[in-house]
């Protein structure tokens, strides 16, 4: 059954900083006291836990305000437990709200992607949340920061993060600079010979190369893989990934050549690509690249 939860992951802080001070007894009997307390304070504000992962939680609640309100009330919990062998108890906390899937007893969805991504995202004591979740609230309701947008891993588009500021005193507080909300449309041009091709900010497929006559850039050379590398777009820049049996060579015109082998490298500026074999062999088979900015539109 689909359905609209907040869900929220809770990870207590240096697990392993604490199995080594206190040994592997001690310190499971601790972290489970822990959960145990973090436990209690879900089912106060009215969610449920859906699984502990080792030293982790994850809960689901039916409204955000549920879900928040939790969050700073296991915040506060942690900070009143006196120190334990001089081991303070910290977690951190991510949040985040949607539609997700409901099967059993378990929850699924992008939904709870996205929240176990953002609280890998959190310092300790922190709760870390999106501006979806906040919709609706007002920093009375919730007092909140907006520490703009963020990258977060497996999404194409930058997400808005904000901190939860549950201690109430934020005399302390790192201001947040400013962030440009309208960024330069990026847009890669390859060519190679009568090869040439264009990625820009609304492309969502990725531009393949190789030896095979399916790739967008057929590189017909003894070296290359038949799918040897493709190009793609994550968070408004273009990333080169290798997938080959013998790497990929990348120069920057102003730079030095790069050998990227089953891993990635960003694309900026101009230069050339040489599949399976180095740049400073003399071949007619390099593939140029150049990156261009195109200033926003100007707002109406």
């Amino acid at each position: 059954m689909e359905t609209d939860r907040t869900i929220l992951f809770a990870d207590v802080c240096d697990s392993t900083g604490i199995t080594e001070a206190m040994g592997d007894v001690a310190s499971r009997k601790y972290i489970a006291a822990v959960l145990s307390e973090l436990e209690g304070v879900t089912a106060r504000s009215g969610g449920v836990v859906v699984k502990t992962i080792g030293d982790e939680i994850m809960c689901a609640f039916e409204h955000p305000p549920q879900a928040l309100s939790a969050a700073v009330d296991m915040q506060r919990a942690m900070a009143a437990r006196p120190p334990v062998n001089g081991i303070l108890s910290r977690i951190k906390i991510g949040v985040h709200s949607g539609p997700v899937l409901l099967e059993r007893e378990d929850v699924f969805g992008d939904v709870v992607n996205v929240a176990a991504r953002i609280v890998a995202l959190a310092a300790a004591e922190q709760v870390l949340t999106t501006g979806d979740t906040l919709d609706g609230l007002t920093i009375h309701d919730v007092p909140f920061r907006s520490l703009g947008r963020h990258h977060v891993r497996g999404r194409d588009e930058g997400l808005h993060l904000c901190e939860v500021l549950w201690r109430g005193d934020t005399s302390t507080l790192t201001a947040v600079a400013p962030k440009l909300e309208a960024l330069p449309t990026p847009e890669i041009a390859f060519r190679m010979g009568d090869q040439a091709l264009r990625m820009t900010a609304d492309s969502t497929e990725p531009i393949t190369l190789g030896r095979g006559g399916e790739c967008s850039i057929v590189v017909p050379g003894d070296s290359a893989s038949r799918a040897h590398a493709k190009v793609v777009r994550r968070a408004g820049r273009f990333y080169l990934e290798d997938h080959s049996t013998n790497g990929t060579y990348m120069k920057p015109h102003d730079g030095n050549e790069i050998f990227v082998h089953r891993d990635q490298v960003l694309l900026q500026g101009a230069g050339r690509i040489r599949l399976g074999e180095p740049i400073s062999i003399k071949s007619p088979l390099d593939i140029e690249f150049e990156t261009v900015y195109r200033d926003p539109p100007n707002p109406a």
